[in-house]
């Protein structure tokens, strides 16, 4: 079994364990689902190229049922020149965006962290793609990506909080991208459907 499977397989089996944590009434249930939960969080640390905050992370009790989450990022594209940010101690760049949170629609989210991370203002102007992270950058978590074309209105950027620096970049010269965030083939599909080469991107 490749790294990969091994992830998948994890990730699916902490997903039951939440389920069933949050849905049984017998109590002998309940102590097997702890212990498995226990055998996973071990298995994370020794199996997966992942520290122990993010394990803690990964293996926190939830107490619903266990589904992918949403992260939303923006496609912003001026003088054929796509916006990428680096955040703060870091050295690759991403697309503007982060998790979706509760009580938000997913353009709203991304609208808020447009604001939040650039300074700028925006309008979404149509869903480019929706990535499964499973088949793009495997992690401890299953993430459905929405990836919003956007339109950049008033503001300034300024260094903030969570990000250092902002600036375009021609497709075909792309910095280091942090690929957790966003990885060169999506960048590529994305390119594709913003010009028209190829539909709405949806796996």
């Amino acid at each position: 079994m490749n790294a990969s499977d091994f992830a998948k397989y994890l990730q699916r089996m902490i997903a039951i364990t939440d389920t069933g944590l949050t849905f049984t009434k017998d109590p002998f249930d309940r102590e097997r689902y702890e212990d498995l939960r226990s055998l996973l969080s071990e298995m994370l640390n020794q199996g997966l190229d992942i520290d122990s905050e993010e394990v803690v992370k990964v293996m926190k009790p939830i107490s619903t049922y266990a589904t992918p989450l949403m992260d939303v990022r923006a496609w912003i594209v001026e003088d054929e020149k796509v916006c990428l940010v680096r955040g703060k101690g870091e050295d690759s760049w991403a697309l503007p965006g982060g998790f979706g949170e509760v009580g938000y629609s997913p353009t709203e989210n991304i609208l808020k962290e447009i604001e939040e991370e650039t300074g700028f203002t925006a309008k979404v102007e149509r869903l480019l793609a929706v990535f499964d992270t499973n088949r793009f950058q495997l992690q401890s978590k299953q993430y459905a990506k929405f990836v919003f074309e956007c339109q950049l209105l008033d503001g300034q950027f300024q260094e903030n909080q969570e990000i250092a620096d902002l600036q375009f970049f021609a497709i075909d010269q792309l910095p280091a991208l942090s690929e957790k965030r966003i990885t060169k083939e999506q960048m590529e599909i994305l390119w594709q459907v913003y010009k028209g080469q190829r539909e709405q991107y949806i796996d």
